[in-house]
């Protein structure tokens, strides 16, 4: 008697240890964690990948540095007013200090007619269709935030009605994604906690509840973030929106538990009494399923982290960390606060089906659901794992309308292709130089590509100085590698002739082949033109494995998760039937939401009609509101500036959706309905 006081007096104070333990979190996270979304040019893939080694090898071979591109049109690009304030415009930029050279038709080229005649600034500088011209920044560091902002404060003294500036580059199209993506972080915790603060207030009718779901969920996303910090883990560009998945995650099953905990007040008639031992009761009523629910959500997870793209592992990781912890906060933090709290009664919770409407088997609805699920899942056969560069940002917008533009007036995207000569013979002589210019007309012509910058190109403008026919391309190659002439050479050449550099801006909005496709051509025309193709790097290559490495894991993830989730379904039902009707329900989810993860919120150890109908009577409100709190969650990303995090939002919620009917309908009817009276 005096243990059992005792301990209740001591549980009866655990809630204010829980929300010490949430402040102690919250000053280790503003101390220690770095909040601010990390995302460069090689956000694609880690330093280990072979993708990235390549493209790294490019660059060792032949330097080169990250390149911004301003093009600017106006009505007549060679009138005087237009190239001198090209000129003010790159006097300026060249005074930022992470711009390390600028080249314009006043910078670089003799005059504009020099620039128009010129085979290299003519192709650098000046759109085929003649109007506009490119200012191009050559930019040092890796840090895009301040080069970016004190460029847009440049352009926007310039810009003018005949004179538009558009931007376009990969350091630009990374600040922007990371300034989308810091936007999210903070606008999405924000509303996640207002949204789902207020709605659980309204729906229990307990500040004691919403303080506890508060502190729980807060608790939960603070120390996944810790945890993620002391591993050495970034916020990168798929992870940035996991503090967010992980408070709804968290939320969903703290709405299971205090369901339960309701229905086992009013069960025993304790509806606006304190009783501790309900908490405990709940706690225990709820845990298989949650544990089953973390479970299958960390495998869904967990299945990202056999991939090669980066991202996906990032997320992989920080998935399975953050439903683990969602889980251990949910049930350590939680149930104290359930001991402070009053059961109330709200409307709400008042509110539900008759007895009958749970003893109905619903065999039409649950047909309906399987019938649609397999129609979307049709669509698994049109899914673009490969979308334009353009996707990435919001149509209408200043910013997709200007990297538009530059796409347009010569190509968006950069690829870097390294070629040697067939036979091994050396690139130094007038018959590779001929060659190469072969080559290079192929590429330019071909219908992806916008403009190609070659060795040939760069060996055409020193034909064009006086008595350069004295000077052998060898020759010409050498002193292009002098400082004097920025050591241009190296950017084309290696050092023993033997393999060369075609660099060329690929075109984004009239793309109707996957990426990997248009490289497998451009190969294929390298050797039709007598060079072998070495290799292949920049953001378009990269994009194209990194979609290649999506559609792949689609299947091979797919595959194992549904292994998995047999022998889970075999635990669970503990019977063929019951783990046959599981599999079948849970496959409707990943099939409407093309792989995505549904939360399975059923109940445990049910045989035969009676008790399923009991379980639905029962369990309805914790599976259909936790995966409306899911549901809710997800759908804040639709509010997001970046596409890719709305679009996942969507899928989601339909995801969601289905996971409910399948929960509530066809579960139960594949599990324990009689055929014969059916």
């Amino acid at each position: 008697m005096i243990y059992s006081m005792l301990k209740n007096r001591i549980l009866s104070g655990t809630h204010w240890l829980m929300l010490l333990v949430t402040v102690v979190l919250f000053g280790l996270v503003a101390a220690f964690v770095d909040l601010k979304p990390v995302v460069d040019e090689n956000f694609f893939f880690s330093t280990s990948d072979p993708q990235f080694q390549q493209s790294k090898k490019i660059e060792q071979h032949f330097p080169s540095q990250p390149e911004v591109i301003l093009t600017v049109s106006s009505r007549d690009i060679s009138s005087a007013h237009y190239l001198g304030r090209i000129q003010r415009l790159t006097q300026q930029i060249e005074n930022i200090e992470a711009v390390t050279s600028v080249k314009s038709v006043t910078h670089g080229p003799k005059s504009f007619p020099d620039a128009m005649a010129s085979p290299f600034w003519n192709r650098l500088l000046i759109a085929k269709d003649r109007k506009s011209t490119n200012v191009i920044l050559f930019t040092e560091g890796k840090e895009t935030e301040k080069l970016i902002r004190r460029l847009e404060r440049i352009m926007h003294e310039f810009d003018d009605k005949d004179f538009r500036i558009h931007i376009a580059g990969p350091p630009y199209v990374v600040e922007m994604i990371r300034r989308s993506l810091a936007h999210d972080f903070w606008y999405f915790s924000l509303t996640a906690v207002v949204l789902f603060g207020l709605t659980m207030a309204a729906m229990f009718r307990s500040a004691r509840v919403f303080i506890g779901m508060l502190a729980t969920c807060t608790s939960a996303v603070l120390l996944t973030l810790l945890a993620q910090s002391m591993l050495g883990k970034k916020i990168g560009i798929l992870t940035v929106n996991l503090g967010t998945i992980v408070f709804v995650v968290a939320l969903s099953h703290l709405v299971y538990m205090t369901f339960n905990w309701q229905t086992l007040a009013g069960r025993k008639g304790r509806m606006g009494k304190e009783s501790p031992d309900l908490a405990t009761a709940a706690r225990q009523m709820t845990f298989p399923a949650s544990f089953w629910s973390m479970v299958c959500a960390s495998l869904g997870f967990g299945s990202l982290l056999i991939v090669q793209a980066k991202p996906l592992r990032e997320l992989g990781f920080g998935g399975v960390l953050g439903t683990v912890l969602a889980l251990i906060c949910a049930y350590v933090m939680y149930p104290p606060f359930l001991r402070w709290a009053v059961p109330r009664e709200s409307k709400l919770i008042e509110q539900e089906p008759p007895h009958w409407f749970w003893s109905r088997r619903f065999g039409l609805a649950s047909l309906g659901v399987i019938l649609v699920s397999a129609l979307l899942g049709l669509g698994l056969a049109r899914v673009d794992t490969d979308p334009s560069l353009l996707d990435y940002f919001k149509p209408h917008s200043e910013l997709r309308d200007g990297l538009e533009y530059v796409d347009h007036s010569g190509g968006s995207n950069p690829l870097t292709l390294v070629v040697s000569s067939a036979d091994g013979s050396p690139l130094n002589t007038d018959a590779a130089y001929q060659k190469m210019w072969r080559l290079h007309g192929a590429l330019e012509n071909y219908k992806d590509v916008g403009t190609v910058i070659s060795l040939p190109t760069l060996l055409a403008e020193g034909d064009r100085t006086p008595f350069s026919f004295f000077i052998s391309y060898e020759k010409m190659m050498e002193m292009m590698e002098q400082p004097k002439y920025a050591r241009v050479a190296k950017s084309f050449i290696n050092r023993d002739r033997t393999e060369t550099v075609f660099l060329l801006r690929m075109l984004e909005s009239r793309r109707n082949k996957h990426r990997l496709e248009v490289v497998d051509d451009l190969r294929s025309t390298a050797r039709r033109y007598g060079f072998a193709p070495k290799l292949v790097g920049g953001i378009y290559y990269l994009q194209g494995r990194l979609a290649q490495l999506v559609a792949s894991s689609l299947v091979t993830g797919l595959f194992w998760l549904n292994l998995l989730f047999v022998v889970i379904a075999l635990i669970v039902a503990r019977s063929i039937r019951g783990a046959l009707a599981m599999i079948v329900s849970l496959t409707l989810v990943p099939l409407c939401m093309l792989g995505g993860i549904g939360w399975l919120h059923i109940p445990m150890d049910v045989k035969g009609w009676a008790a399923w109908v009991a379980a639905r009577e029962e369990q309805w409100r914790g599976i259909v509101y936790s995966d409306v709190i899911i549901a809710a969650g997800f759908a804040i990303f639709v509010l997001s500036d970046f596409p890719p995090t709305q679009r996942f939002g969507l899928v989601v919620l339909g995801g969601c959706i289905i996971d409910i009917l399948a929960n509530l309908f066809v579960l139960p009817l594949l599990g324990g309905a009689q055929w014969k009276k059916a």
